[in-house]
């Protein structure tokens, strides 16, 4: 098999992604779960969580930037798209998943169990909604303007952002944590941080489901970045919350995912009681039209 021309450069980013999850995985393998004299339980290394998190993030890049290549270049095809599939259900299915995992592999028996269960629920919610983007996908410009469910990527990211957040609270010791810390009780922020393990399962379950729902429609935010005309005022918006980000990614990752995440369903609650009422008022008007055309007849 020869691949199409110009399809070689989007092939290779696109295994920069999988590439991302394989080495993710192999950062949370070295993790082990070692026990203190009192029978509590700690983990030898807890800073390759985060690091396998940033690898998720990075493999995120390369799956924004493969498509799009591919797109400029004219050169999608069908190999891409299920090899991009095959490093998404890798990069954004399995090591989220196992992240959260490994993270509560220190608590009880029985949470761990519900934990697996829970994680398991991600990963097949990943895995049903990869296969049916496979089975709808059209290469056209037009059929990427928004996705039928949480996309993968996005999914992963809340998982990972916030993976980073709950490390930057609980091990960095930055100049910002340090002044804050002067206005809080004592252990605050490590509390914080060391609770978010306890929500990731939760919050996984929401989102295997968020990624198999038909009802919630999420913007492609690339596509309609890179191919639509965009006002000056955007530019602007993206240059600052670029440099924002740069400074305090650890805060503004979590805050970019999570709302993205709530985002859709917000919006569409509020337009499914906006055409509520809609409806509502108009059934009441139609009445009073019939009335007065027998009053006047």
């Amino acid at each position: 098999m020869k691949l199409r021309s110009g399809a070689f450069l989007p092939n290779l980013i696109t295994t920069g992604n999988g590439i991302c999850g394989f080495a993710a995985i192999v950062k949370l393998m070295k993790i082990e779960v070692v026990a203190a004299a009192d029978g509590t339980l700690s983990f030898t290394n807890p800073e390759e969580f985060v690091m396998a998190a940033w690898l998720i993030v990075l493999g995120m890049v390369f799956d924004v930037f493969d498509g799009q290549v591919a797109r400029f270049s004219n050169a999608t095809s069908d190999l891409g798209a299920q090899l991009d599939s095959f490093c998404d259900l890798l990069t954004f299915g399995v090591a989220p998943a196992l992240l959260v995992v490994r993270l509560n592999m220190v608590y009880s028996d029985f949470w761990q169990k519900i934990v697996w269960f829970l994680c398991l629920a991600y990963f097949v919610g990943a895995l049903l909604r990869l296969a049916r983007f496979n089975v709808e996908n059209d290469h056209a410009e037009d059929a990427h303007l928004a996705f039928k469910g949480l996309p993968t990527p996005a999914a992963a990211g809340c998982i990972a952002s916030l993976v980073i957040f709950s490390g930057y609270l609980t091990v960095s010791e930055k100049r910002e944590l340090v002044y804050l810390a002067e206005f809080l009780p004592e252990g605050a922020l490590q509390s914080i941080g060391g609770d978010i393990p306890y929500i990731l399962p939760v919050l996984a379950l929401v989102l295997g489901w968020t990624m198999v729902s038909d009802r919630l429609k999420f913007d492609h935010v690339a596509t309609q970045l890179f191919h639509r005309n965009q006002s000056f005022n955007l530019l602007a918006y993206l240059l600052f919350g670029g440099a924002l980000a740069f400074i305090l990614p650890e805060v503004i990752l979590p805050l970019i995912f999570i709302g993205y995440l709530f985002y859709t369903p917000t919006r569409t609650f509020v337009d499914w009681v906006f055409d509520r009422n809609k409806a509502a008022s108009t059934l009441e008007k139609e009445p009073d039209a019939n009335a007065e055309g027998k009053s006047q007849s």
